[in-house]
């Protein structure tokens, strides 16, 4: 029989309101045991945001629960991939269904970036612009793609990378969840490695700071979670706090 584990993993998170906005429309969530990890970045009138955020972390949860048990997750004909996506495509069809019963919902829409450890292997899955990171062997690389206007633009060679960073339009995303009947959501696999930090955060943190400035956290605290996660809050609010900031930090042991 192949016995699928979670792999040893520290995990701490941290959400803030920041400066500007009355209230949190992030949603952030872990399950040390199952190795899985949700950060979501609501949006919508009426404090509806919040509502979508938490939907969505709640919905892919409670899709990964009723699939990931042992006797299913230990059989070894899992196909994680699958099961994920399957999870945050439930999650769009659960706040679409709720927005249309709540009419003071209406409009509402969510980011989502996840991970879900296995094994030897991580499962990413992303949509909208709040972002993943892996920080391996003293080096920082974004592991997802940013559904947004700017990132399309550079992508296609309309802009470059340094235009982007004063571009006006950079909040205006491509995909969330909630905003239509159908949603496409990236999801990859790849190996771990001891050591590897994976950095889950909403753009209230990747819009006040560089990539650059997250590195050098990294560097500093890569022994102390808690305080490289309080860090780097610390630093979105000292760098404006212009929306709400949510960092999750997970160490593969």
């Amino acid at each position: 029989m192949i016995v699928n584990k979670t792999p040893q993993l520290e995990i701490h998170g941290l959400t803030d309101d920041g400066l500007v906005r009355d209230h949190n429309e992030d949603f952030i969530s872990w399950k040390l045991e199952s190795g899985l990890i949700i950060l979501a970045d609501g949006m919508g009138g009426h404090n509806a945001g919040e509502v979508a955020s938490e939907l969505a972390v709640t919905s892919i949860s409670d899709a990964l629960e009723e699939v990931l048990t042992p006797e299913i997750k230990n059989s070894g004909d899992m196909d994680f991939k699958e099961v994920v996506h399957d999870a945050v495509v439930f999650a769009n069809d659960e706040i679409n269904l709720h927005a249309k019963t709540h009419p003071e919902c209406s409009g509402m829409g969510t980011t989502v970036v996840m991970t879900l450890f296995h094994d030897d292997a991580v499962i990413l899955a992303s949509v909208g612009d709040s972002r993943i990171y892996r920080f391996r062997k003293g080096e920082l690389k974004q592991v997802t793609t940013d559904h947004s206007l700017v990132q399309e633009m550079i992508d296609n060679g309309y802009m470059s990378e340094e235009e982007a960073l004063n571009s006006t339009n950079r909040n205006l995303i491509t995909r969330a969840l909630g905003i239509a009947e159908e949603v496409k959501v990236d999801v990859t696999q790849e190996a771990i490695e001891k050591d590897d930090i994976y950095l889950l955060c909403s753009d209230g943190l990747s819009d006040m700071i560089t990539d650059e400035q997250i590195f050098s956290t990294l560097v500093k605290s890569r022994q102390d979670l808690q305080r490289a996660s309080e860090n780097l809050v610390e630093m979105a609010k000292d760098h404006g706090g212009h929306d709400n900031v949510s960092v999750i930090l997970v160490a593969c042991k």
